[in-house]
């Protein structure tokens, strides 16, 4: 398994744990292995006497019970979802009412990210091992597009060499050699503002390789709205379009600094129950945080162990580190 410090160098989120599409321009961690989900527990010892058959009455009322149980799961799940739905249309008028931080020439957007991702070691005897590394990244965006993009970064304990802690200089945000952001400003002006039309161009666009469609177009939307340089009117449709992912559920949360806000998450059964949440300031509709965690323990991580964590917030200043 790689490592969230890692793939996080280059503009990569903590949703992106697994294989995706191709098209990406930058590395992800490797997905954990999967259960073959095989067992059988039909152990036959030789002198106990043959299983004796079960009434039909019984067999009725387990099913009935278990149909029951389905249905009531479901009814629950369709009712987070529809819950969820509601508080994303709802941030999503939010983010139209709220005037965005905007940079004028001679200032910077300073979009400030405080990451707590975990992060996977190996001695030289070949033992791994898994423990949570803090960073912070500051992206600062100049109010001329023509201007160099600023990158100063405290790797924490675990810095990947060559790329050392300080600061970096790029055209266009371009500080590992590719786009900070997934899309350019001219493909984000592009892109439809309509959710169900935004849900429809991103669907589009799968080519298998994630876990599922679903998560694959999860993703594709909250890695653009993470990075906090989604405009408002784009902001509110993609909104819209997470509202219309089946699985998608509403929790309230904190970021890793603390700040409350609501959850908007889902979990993925084919990569073990790992659940990924998206944090959202009710007041403004901002994206300040995410968070990764698993459902149950598996794979060296216990139940409900929090993965990766984050704060994210934005500000208009004056100047950049040199």
């Amino acid at each position: 398994m790689d490592t969230d410090v890692t793939h996080i160098a280059v503009g990569g989120s903590i949703e992106r744990l697994g294989t995706r599409p191709a098209r990406r321009h930058w590395g992800r961690v490797a997905g954990f292995p999967r259960s073959s989900g095989n067992s059988d527990s039909r152990l036959q010892f030789k002198g106990a006497p043959a299983p004796r058959p079960i009434a039909r009455r019984v067999l009725l009322a387990t099913a009935t019970a278990a149909v029951g149980v389905l249905v009531v799961g479901q009814i629950s799940i369709t009712a987070q979802s529809a819950h969820a739905a509601g508080v994303l249309r709802a941030a999503a008028v939010q983010s139209m009412t709220f005037v965005d931080p905007v940079a004028k020439p001679g200032e910077y957007l300073l979009v400030h990210t405080h990451a707590n991702w975990s992060f996977t070691s190996q001695d030289t005897s070949g033992n791994m091992s898994t423990r949570m590394n803090a960073q912070t990244i500051d992206v600062y965006v100049p109010g001329n597009r023509d201007e160099e993009w600023v990158l100063d970064r405290d790797w924490g304990d675990v810095g990947p060499a060559p790329v050392d802690d300080g600061v970096i200089r790029a055209e266009d945000g371009h500080f590992y050699g590719g786009p900070w952001t997934p899309l350019s400003d001219e493909e984000l002006d592009a892109l439809p503002r309509d959710g169900q039309a935004l849900y429809d161009h991103f669907n589009a666009q799968y080519q298998g390789g994630s876990a599922s469609r679903d998560e694959d177009n999860f993703v594709r939307i909250t890695d653009l709205l993470r990075l906090g340089l989604v405009p408002a009117e784009l902001r509110a449709g993609l909104y819209e379009a997470l509202a219309l992912i089946p699985g998608v559920t509403a929790s309230e949360q904190t970021n890793f600094d603390g700040k409350v806000g609501i959850a908007i998450g889902r979990t993925e059964p084919l990569r073990a129950g790992q659940r990924a949440e998206m944090i959202i300031d009710p007041a403004t509709g901002l994206v300040i945080g995410e968070r990764r965690i698993m459902t149950y323990a598996a794979f060296g991580f216990g139940s409900n162990e929090v993965m990766g964590h984050t704060a994210i917030d934005y500000r208009i200043v004056d100047k950049a580190p040199q």
